[in-house]
Formats: C-alpha cells, sequence, structure tokens
C-alpha cells in the first residue's frame, strides 16, 4: 500500500472527483458517514460528542458529522472556531445543511472568552468526547491565535479526543516545528495512513489510528510515485512461494546461526527455533561448545557445531556449504568474536543477516561496513543503529539517515519500532503494519533473526526475506494477543505461532 503526500491525497480526491464522477460535497459526506459510523461504533449510545471545526474542508467534515451523529439520535454540539474570515464553499454548504437539521446546538467562538466559557471547561464526565475537525491535511506553518488557544484548551482538558483524518497541526509529511498540536487518543483517517503517523515522534498526539475507505480512485493512487509503503497481508501473500510436492529438505537450503555466549544460549536457543519454524531444510547452529549439549537438547532438529572456544565465539565451520547465515544473537563483543565476524564478512559465501552483538561489533570497527556483500541485512533496534551510524533526536531523522546509510552500503536496514521500517538500497521504505507490544521483551529480536535466516536459506531475495519476516514476526504476536494479555507473551509463544502466522 502506497503512503502518499498531501499533495499526492488531494490530487486523489480531485482525480475521484473528475471521474468517478462525484461532487466535492457528496465525497466529504462519504468521509463524514464513515467517520460517524465509526465513532458510532466505539461510543456508548448515551455519549456527547464535543465537535471543533475550522473553517475549511476538515471543518466542513466535522460539520457533516455533527448532522450525521444527530441523525442517528447522538448528542452533538459544535465549536465554529472563526480564526479568519474565510470559509471553504464545502464548509458553507455543510453549515447550512446543519442549520436546517435544527438539532445541533452550534456555537460560534470569535475569542478567548467564548471559547473558554461555551466549551470543554469544567467538563469531565467519560461519555463525553472531542472530535477535533479543526485543521486538514493542508497545513504547512505552526498553528497561532485562536485555532493554537483552542488546541491548547483541548490539551489541557481530561476528555477523550478523536481526530478526523490528522490530528490538527500536526504536518502530512514532514516533521513539525511546533507542538501546538492536538493529542489524540484515536485519529480517524482516509485511504491511506499518512507519513507522519508511523513515528514514534508523534505517538503522543496521533493515538491509535484506523484507516477509513472513502472509495478514492485506486487506479490514481497505484499510478502515483512514493518511496514509502505500508504493509498489508495481501503484499505478503504475494511473495510467499508454495512448496513443491516432490521437494525434499535441500530445496529448502541449509542455514548457519553463528550465536550465543556463556549466559546467553537462550538467544541462540531462540533465533534457531524461529529459523527452523520458517521453513529452512537444514539448520547448522555453530556455539560455544558448552551450549552445544543445550541447543542439541532444546531443539533435537537442529544441527550443531562446535567453536573450539567453551564461551564464546571464536572461529567460523569449515568446508560446509551454506545457503544463508546469520550471526549476532546473544554472542557477545569479545575480540575473538569480533575476529571471527570480520572472518565472516571478508568470505561469506552466502547472503547474510547480522542482529545484536553483530552489530555492536560493526559499530566498534565502522570501516567494516563497507566490506559487508551487497544485500545484507541490518536488524538494529534505535540504539544499535545510533552506535553504528551516530546519535539523532528523533526517529524521523533516524529514518532519513538509514535511508542514505542502506543506499551507500548497498545495505538493508531493519530498523525495529512499532511500525518497524525495512529500508532497502534504492532507498525506499516499507513500513509494518502488524505488531504490538507483547513484543516489547527480550528474545523478540532473536526469533525475527531466526524468521529471516530461515527465507533467506529458501533462496527469498535479501529484500522479500526482511519484508515477509518482519510482517510475519509481528503478526504472530498479533494472533497471541488476540486471546492472551500482551504483558504474558514469551518468545517461544511467538515461535508456536509461527506455524498459524504464515498461513495468514
Amino acid at each position: 500500500m502506497k503512503i502518499l503526500s498531501a499533495q499526492q491525497i488531494r490530487e486523489a480526491d480531485t482525480y475521484t472527483i473528475a471521474h468517478e464522477p462525484v461532487s466535492s460535497i457528496d465525497l466529504m459526506e462519504r468521509a463524514a458517514k464513515a467517520c460517524a459510523l465509526r465513532i458510532a461504533e466505539i461510543t456508548h449510545p448515551d455519549s456527547i460528542y464535543l465537535i471543533f471545526c475550522g473553517k475549511g474542508n476538515n471543518g466542513s467534515d466535522g460539520l457533516a458529522i455533527a448532522r450525521l451523529l444527530a441523525e442517528m439520535k447522538r448528542k452533538a454540539e459544535v465549536f465554529i472556531i472563526n480564526h479568519n474570515d474565510n470559509a471553504s464553499e464545502d464548509f458553507s454548504t455543510n453549515l447550512k445543511r446543519l442549520e436546517k437539521h435544527g438539532s445541533v446546538k452550534i456555537h460560534n467562538v470569535e475569542g478567548h472568552a467564548e471559547l473558554v466559557s461555551a466549551s470543554v471547561s469544567g467538563r469531565i464526565e467519560k461519555n463525553i468526547f472531542i472530535i477535533d475537525a479543526l485543521l486538514g491535511t493542508g497545513l504547512n506553518k505552526p498553528v497561532e491565535g485562536l485555532l493554537a488557544e483552542t488546541i491548547e484548551l483541548i490539551n489541557s482538558s481530561v476528555l477523550s479526543v478523536v481526530a478526523i483524518d490528522i490530528p490538527s497541526g500536526l504536518f502530512c509529511d514532514e516533521k513539525p516545528t511546533h507542538k501546538r498540536i492536538i493529542r489524540a487518543g484515536k485519529t480517524l483517517s482516509f485511504q491511506r495512513p499518512k507519513f507522519t503517523f508511523l513515528f514514534n515522534d508523534f505517538a503522543q498526539y496521533v493515538g491509535e489510528f484506523e484507516i477509513l475507505d472513502i472509495g478514492l480512485n485506486e487506479e490514481f493512487i497505484e499510478l502515483q510515485t512514493s518511496d514509502y509503503f505500508f504493509l498489508h497481508s495481501e503484499d505478503i501473500h504475494a511473495l510467499l512461494k508454495p512448496r513443491q510436492r516432490f521437494s525434499h529438505k535441500g530445496s529448502y537450503g541449509h542455514a548457519l546461526l553463528l550465536a550465543g555466549s556463556t549466559g546467553k544460549t537462550g538467544a541462540a536457543v531462540i533465533a534457531a527455533k524461529a529459523c527452523l519454524r520458517s521453513g529452512a531444510g537444514l539448520l547448522t547452529a555453530h556455539l560455544p561448545s558448552s551450549a552445544c549439549a543445550i541447543m542439541q537438547t532444546a531443539l533435537p532438529e537442529a544441527m550443531v557445531n562446535a567453536d573450539e572456544n567453551a564461551d564464546i565465539i571464536s572461529s567460523l565451520p569449515k568446508n560446509q556449504n551454506f545457503s544463508a547465515i546469520a550471526m549476532g544473537p546473544g554472542t557477545g563483543t569479545s575480540k575473538e568474536t569480533a575476529q571471527a565476524l570480520k572472518l565472516l564478512i571478508q568470505n561469506a559465501p552466502a547472503p547474510m543477516v547480522l542482529d545484536a552483538d553483530a552489530l555492536n561489533i560493526l559499530a566498534e570497527n565502522k570501516t567494516w561496513v563497507s566490506f559487508l556483500p551487497p544485500g545484507t541485512i541490518l536488524t538494529p533496534h534505535p540504539k544499535e543503529f545510533d552506535r553504528l551510524c551516530g546519535a539523532h533526536t528523533s526517529d524521523f531523522e533516524r529514518l532519513q539517515t538509514a535511508r542514505q546509510f542502506a543506499q551507500k552500503n548497498n545495505l538493508i536496514i531493519v530498523l525495529k519500532s512499532a511500525f518497524t521500517t525495512i529500508v532497502l538500497p534504492d532507498k525506499k521504505v516499507f513500513f509494518n503494519s502488524t505488531g504490538n507490544p507483547a513484543l516489547a521483551k527480550g528474545g523478540s529480536g532473536d526469533a525475527l533473526t531466526g524468521i529471516i535466516l530461515g527465507l533467506l536459506s529458501q533462496s527469498y531475495s535479501p529484500e522479500n526475506a526482511a519484508i515477509i519476516a518482519v510482517f510475519i514476526h509481528g503478526y504472530a504476536a498479533d494472533l497471541y494477543i488476540q486471546k492472551n494479555s500482551a504483558q504474558s507473551m514469551l518468545v517461544s509463544d511467538l515461535i508456536e505461532l509461527l506455524p498459524k502466522a504464515f498461513l495468514l
């Protein structure tokens, strides 16, 4: 699913209006109806809705939502913030429709005193909701004046806030230069997620977001150019390869996992289990010699190769034909392990994924990055990425560095976050739509490395292996919380759900 810029969204609106054909006001009615129905679904029938409207098309959405909620016998009040003398044509039309309906109280707010006296002051009931329809996606400068006061007043209340299309004050495509932004608990947006929705930097404003289909022309949208994509199950279905009846274990590759150190053998076991659950035909785990018995007991399906050192990885297996390699989970960063990684980089015979301590070793030896084989997958969390590429003040900035880093070094970066991003060498970015806070637990990254390794071993391209693995990893966690609490999930639970997750 392509993520569109604010300009492209406006062009999609215009194209849909011209070619469906549908009038602008009727397309707006479609959007408002989708919002009103969803608001009615997620709130109690006795709820009261305080709808704050600017005088543009976002405000027009708010007026239409108020009328439609009233038609459902819901209680709504509208606050029109008269921040200027201009109103959009659709706003004027929807205001006349609302006034004609007659059952919604309309407050015209001209200044600070009216704003304070007429709106949310002193209202703390749980069944009162604020609907933010002040400003839409066209905003490109900081909010000032009466609109800024309105945003501050709403944010100072204890009432739940639902934003329409985008929280007022938030930019669609860029990092905002101010903090006068509505803090919504939920955002109901149209057709495509907005770019800024996908960053932790702006989560306090967006809350949970839902995408409502309002029937914009999909053929036009697919013709638009974009470097940003939001993954859905249909995308993954198209990438998965069916198994052939006359295949055998050799058909699905021989994976090599270099992992573990004293006290961290669990990381190796987790990655190995995830690798085999993801379809690798064969797996050899190269481990400190003291860990071999643990692996063979925990996972008899894996073969083991003992390192000459009992406690750490200090060497590489000899003379074996591996189809994919992973290194890093639980290895530590000793000099001997660093030397083994250096040899691996210099002699890697197969596609490779590096995670955890392998990334920390790279961060201490940055010149090695230029020797990584093309298409190598790196899977850092934000702190690991910053160790490798320098400190960043925001996820937004971190992504831009990742795009440059991936292009310069011909690498694939899996940057872990709530919406984990897969950054390709051509600077295209895929945001993952699956996953939840159940993944906020040690070992989750080791499982992801194992899934990527399992897919690489089956001759998936590095790009597709990373995309599929991230989606399936998150989807398994989503399956878990359908029946269980997020805090209770163990990584072993996630791995046991991989068989279902791959069915999508």
